[in-house]
């Protein structure tokens, strides 16, 4: 009975510290996190009872009783761990892989001992009470009580990873959460030697003492404060709401995001044809008024939206003269709104006219607040994301590019961005440039470096759902404030990977240019002193082709600028002499190992593709260079040839020789394009349409193979005249495609029915009859599905075409 004692004091302690909670008095506890602590605390709750039991049967040695409960008690201990993972991660808001992970893992481990309890009712894993009441523990039970002293660390290394995060009311808490598991695995662990002591009842005693006092405690006297503060705001918003139903004037608050109203007054109520303001609240422009008067507002809200100050603009409506001010604002939750007041100001104008705005004067304003508003929107519109920073609190906001209208629009405020970067960083970036990222997203770094430049940019690879792309980051100041910043990344993956394949290009040229070194059709070769310019030639060159320099001298690059004014063809005179000279020819050479020159050099009066080649070699004497001018005519012309028969092969392969329209390699072509634009998500809307000509095999075996040509050239010919605006391609022997954008796509069914009107004539007249079907795409991971359905459609159709045909001979015969 000693045993029970402890249960009963544990059970006493739970119920007057938490009877409010399991009775669900006040309805203080109306969060989820709180719904769970409740279950958490029934499962203690029976967890004490089951233990309260066991010591009274286990006195008595009541071995089918005392087997009975300890069943019962293994399941309300794995209830109890379960229900706590699930509460810690809610109370915490815990939305995160790890939180996931620590609810199904309770699941997990509830599961799988409530599993076990119920196989050692038929075979012993867990414990065995023998026929004299003694309770005996098997390995199963150390296994189940490892797992879940490890799951309590688990869920305590969660509470532990929010410490740092949380304001400093929270962190409290947090250590509360952090304790009581590790209270928990403690007690836990040590009854894993001494089943028949109480260690879990007094660790749960312990745990649910220290959670009431820093955790519900702390709740309760919050929840209190929350409800006092509540009264005072719906007094002061029932005065307000009072005031402004009195105003002679409509007023009114509107979400700037999703255009719904958030408040009026009753005069709006009256203008928007309600009842009364509730009846409005909750519906957009568009639901209150007609399309061109919803167009309207939502345009003024825009303007307001695009400015730092109030919009006021003046409006004629049926002979009155309307004042309307809006203004862009913050609600308590950081929400942008826009706050509208609109009042009858006819008298006043008339009052007051010659000191009123003229209407020119207004539209000139308000022109330029548009403009001024379309122009940031158009600069804005090159980024992905960026972000407005204020350097001293780090608040930020961030605006991201809608893909739908091309706009930029806010998507979230915040604090401490430096920091928020760099738990950004972690999932954004790929993982061979995260460290440069952060190295240069520190405060102090990025700082020094405006100080020095006022723009810093980087390259990066950023990771997206279909793959990394590259990257520009922007970070300059605000010219007319230090204070502030603009951070801009701007999608240059194209532009990049064009790029590298240029660079790849060119380092295959100069590995090649390096085994080639100056082997080839010379005109002319010298060898150079880098250092003075001293020069002497090498080739013996006929006097017809040879430029006007002497054999030796002492300037080389000055001779050679020279004597291409005379040899160097006039187009190419400007481009040479900036490219040749000592600097130049050296720096790259330093860097590439070869200097390289294409232009056109006149041989013998001849225009002649001509290469200049300059590398450096070492002799006795010292570094020299070794120039030499080759003819590359004739390889230049071939591979110009070769190019133009290239594309000319290249246009004939994607040629029907047959019908002259596009083949199926163009038509693999098309669908290729199409699926990149799929995983790209900027896919157009398009429909695939197949089209099988009937009978081609009975006129090729009866009529001829030249009959059987004819045949689909004639039908080739009517399926181009029917979908006029769209690409056809013959797929096969009788097979043909379609891909249907713009105009055919929007009139695609009335394409089809065509097709089959053109059918059934042809059935009774004796036509070319052409089976068809059309599928259109539907978000497709990529064109082959829709090409699939449009391909089943079709053979249904040429099905039903044959029993028509079969009809119509039934009904003749």
């Amino acid at each position: 009975m000693y045993y029970s004692a402890i249960g009963l004091l544990a059970a006493a302690i739970l119920l007057i510290e938490n009877h409010d909670i399991l009775l669900y008095q006040r309805g203080a506890f109306e969060k989820n996190a709180w719904r769970i602590y409740r279950r958490f605390l029934f499962a203690v709750l029976a967890y004490y009872v089951t233990d309260i039991l066991w010591g009274f049967l286990e006195s008595r040695k009541l071995s089918v009783l005392l087997f009975a409960d300890t069943t019962v008690y293994f399941i309300a201990l794995a209830a109890g761990v379960l229900f706590w993972a699930q509460f810690t991660v809610a109370y915490l808001e815990e939305q995160t892989l790890f939180g996931r992970f620590l609810i199904s893992a309770g699941r997990v481990v509830a599961g799988l001992i409530t599993l076990l309890s119920v196989v050692n009712i038929f075979e012993p894993v867990l414990f065995t009470v023998d026929a004299g009441g003694v309770y005996r523990a098997l390995p199963g039970r150390y296994a189940a009580l490892a797992c879940q002293i490890l799951l309590l660390l688990l869920i305590s290394a969660c509470a532990v990873s929010n410490l740092r995060l949380r304001r400093a009311e929270m962190e409290k808490r947090c250590l509360a959460l952090v304790l009581f598991g590790l209270i928990m695995a403690l007690f836990l662990f040590v009854q894993l030697w001494f089943p028949n002591w109480p260690l879990y009842s007094i660790a749960y005693m312990l745990g649910t003492c220290l959670l009431h006092t820093y955790v519900v405690n702390d709740e309760k006297e919050e929840y209190r404060r929350g409800l006092a503060e509540a009264g005072k705001v719906r007094e002061l918003r029932d005065t307000m709401a009072s005031m402004l139903d009195n105003l002679p004037a409509m007023v009114f608050a509107k979400d700037a995001q999703s255009g719904v109203y958030l408040a009026c007054n009753q005069t709006f109520a009256d203008y928007a044809g309600k009842e009364k303001p509730e009846d409005a609240v909750g519906l957009t422009d568009a639901q209150l008024f007609g399309p061109e008067t919803a167009k309207h507002f939502m345009h003024e809200d825009q303007v307001a939206l695009s400015m730092d100050e109030p919009y006021i603009f003046f409006e004629d409506v049926e002979g009155r003269e309307y004042q309307t001010t809006k203004r862009k604002y913050l609600d308590h939750a950081g929400q942008l709104c826009v706050l509208g007041v609109c009042q009858d100001v006819t008298d006043m104008v008339r009052i007051r006219r010659d000191d009123a705005l003229t209407k020119e004067d207004y539209e000139k304003a308000h022109s330029t607040g548009v403009i001024y508003n379309h122009i940031a929107q158009a600069l804005a519109g090159g980024y992905m994301v960026f972000y407005y920073v204020n350097l001293d609190s780090e608040e930020f906001i961030k605006y991201r590019n809608d893909d739908d209208s091309g706009r930029m629009t806010e998507e979230k405020r915040g604090y401490h961005f430096f920091e928020a970067c760099r738990l950004e960083v972690g999932r954004i970036v790929h993982p061979d440039d995260r460290a440069a990222v952060v190295s240069a997203l520190r405060r102090k770094t990025l700082v020094a470096a405006l100080d020095r430049n006022k723009t810093f940019v980087m390259n990066f690879r950023y990771l997206t759902q279909s793959g990394e792309k590259y990257v520009t980051l922007r970070v300059s100041r605000m010219e007319d404030d230090e204070h502030y910043i603009i951070l801009g990344l701007t999608d240059v993956d194209e532009l990049m990977k064009h790029r590298r394949a240029i660079e790849q290009v060119r380092e295959e040229q100069l590995a090649y240019s390096r085994l080639k070194a100056l082997n080839g059709n010379y005109i002319w070769v010298y060898v150079v002193v880098p250092e003075t310019g001293a020069y002497r030639e090498l080739s013996e060159v006929d006097e017809a082709g040879s430029p006007t320099m002497a054999k030796e001298g002492e300037d080389f690059f000055a001779a050679v600028r020279e004597a291409s004014r005379k040899y160097t063809c006039t187009e190419d005179q400007e481009r040479f002499l900036a490219a040749f000279t000592r600097e130049n020819v050296l720096a790259e050479i330093e860097s590439k190992g070869v200097f390289t020159l294409h232009y056109r050099f006149l041989l013998d009066g001849v225009r002649t593709y001509v290469i200049l080649k300059a590398a450096k070699v070492e002799e006795k004497d010292g570094a020299r260079l070794v120039v030499g001018l080759i003819n590359v005519d004739d390889q230049r012309r071939l591979e110009e040839k070769n190019e133009k028969r290239y594309i000319q092969a290249q246009a004939r392969a994607s040629v029907d020789a047959l019908t002259g329209i596009k083949n199926k390699h163009a038509y693999l072509e098309a669908e290729e394009r199409l699926n990149e634009q799929i995983a790209q998500e900027r896919a157009p809307e398009f429909a695939v349409t197949l089209l099988d000509v009937n009978d081609l095999k009975r006129v090729n075996d009866t009529e001829g193979h030249s009959a059987g040509d004819q045949l689909i050239r004639d039908a080739c010919k009517i399926v181009c005249d029917t979908f006029k605006r769209s690409p056809v391609f013959r797929i096969g022997g009788d097979e043909f495609a379609v891909l249907s954008r713009g105009d055919d796509y929007e009139h695609i069914e009335e394409l089809v029915a065509k097709i089959g009107a053109h059918n059934e004539n042809a059935l009774q007249n004796g036509g070319i009859v052409i089976a068809c079907g059309m599928a259109r795409y539907d978000n497709d991971e990529s064109v082959a599905p829709v090409f699939e359905r449009a391909d089943q459609k079709m053979y249904e159709n040429k099905s039903k075409l044959k029993m028509m045909k079969t009809a119509g001979r039934s009904g003749l015969q």
